[in-house]
């Protein structure tokens, strides 16, 4: 069996953005309501980069978050 790595690469607002198909902008309010956190921060700039393993995993648990929350109200 082969294990393997998780992907580290780290990306910008931007580029994670692009990644979901999401504008920026939703990548800074998952920030900011704590389903995503900045794994390093340039210091001359403040552009905060994100683990693209952790991007995705924030977006599985918003969809799984948002699939539960549709099934609570069709019921």
């Amino acid at each position: 069996m082969t294990i393997v790595p998780p992907r580290l690469r780290l990306l910008t607002a931007k580029e994670a953005a692009e990644l979901l198909g999401v504008s920026p902008a939703c990548i800074r309010q998952w920030v900011a309501r704590g389903h995503l956190t900045p794994t390093a921060t340039y210091q001359k700039s403040g552009v905060r980069l994100y683990r693209e393993d952790h991007v995705l995993e924030a977006e599985r648990a918003r969809r799984a978050a948002r699939r539960s929350k549709g099934a609570q109200r069709s019921t």
